[in-house]
């Protein structure tokens, strides 16, 4: 009965990390599938403080940027947490909605913008911006 037991306790193992090393291999995936169509956007962005840049979203952990091309107001959308990662990424030009994000996991998200440039180009189009940006910091201990 013991080596039975042995047995079984083997194969939960080896079935668990079969199972763990599975997860990684998808969460690795699913990052370098994201990162790639965050980058994507960001390439067809081009430079932050442009003449297309029409507007800005501000949620609790990360502020959108958001550009226009064309007659499309809402055209392009680079979401960037405090740290200046690209989190998330919104294509809105061809009529279907292409969405990529690392929201769940933001330290996954390896494309990066300078994070004072976008808090600078928001402020000037939010004045009153600047203050929840000051208590932000503040919060964070900077």
């Amino acid at each position: 009965m013991t080596r039975r037991w042995a047995t079984l306790a083997l194969v939960a193992t080896l079935a668990a990390l079969v199972v763990v090393g599975i997860g990684r291999w998808e969460r690795s995936r699913h990052a370098d599938e994201e990162n790639d169509g965050i980058a994507r956007v960001r390439a067809a962005v081009g430079e932050l403080d442009s003449s297309r840049l029409a507007g800005f979203r501000f949620l609790a952990r990360f502020q959108c940027l958001v550009y226009s091309r064309g007659q499309n107001e809402f055209a392009l959308e680079l979401c960037v947490d405090r740290e200046g990662r690209i989190v998330e990424a919104i294509d809105r030009r061809s009529g279907e909605t292409k969405y990529w994000s690392l929201r769940e996991d933001m330290k996954l998200a390896d494309v990066r913008v300078d994070r004072g440039e976008v808090e600078r180009l928001i402020v000037r189009m939010c004045p009153d911006c600047a203050g929840i940006f000051e208590r932000d910091e503040e919060r964070a201990g900077g």
